[in-house]
């Protein structure tokens, strides 16, 4: 068969893909999979959203905040939050529009659409063992110290 290509140049003719072409479609992959995740309508999506509010928490809100609330549960747009003690609970529903308006900032997309606070870690859409595997989940995922965006 002729093909008007060297023999040893044969694969080049067949696969038009360069290596940069393979590294521009991998990253294109990666891309396709997060928007995918972001966009709301895959069942992963509200996980990926909670892990990345979660992963990020200390440094979305603040420091203060931060260590005196913790995301627990995210569903349908609502995020729920933890706070130890009711102190805290009646500091932060002063700040909920603020909190919320701050996530939705610095993830560059309107994710919360309100912020529920609870003394209870339960009172959230999640049963408890989701809630232990997820913690996992993201501890591999993002471990302490980790340089994050």
């Amino acid at each position: 068969m002729k093909t008007g290509v060297p023999p040893n140049n044969r694969m080049l003719a067949f696969n038009p893909m360069s290596k940069v072409d393979i590294k521009t479609r991998f990253k294109l992959g990666s891309e396709v999979l997060q928007s995918l995740f972001e966009n709301g309508k895959s069942p992963l999506s509200d996980q990926f959203i909670r892990w990345k509010i979660w992963a990020r928490w200390e440094e979305i809100v603040g420091p203060t905040i931060g260590k005196h609330s913790e995301p627990v549960g995210y569903y349908r747009g609502t995020l729920y939050l933890w706070v130890p003690h009711s102190t805290w609970m009646q500091q932060l529903v002063f700040m909920r529009a603020q909190i919320k308006t701050t996530v939705n900032r610095k993830l560059g997309k309107e994710y919360l659409k309100d912020v529920r606070l609870t003394l209870d870690r339960n009172a959230v859409p999640s049963t408890p063992r989701e809630q232990q595997e997820f913690k996992k989940i993201v501890q591999t995922l993002a471990p302490d110290g980790y340089d994050r965006e």
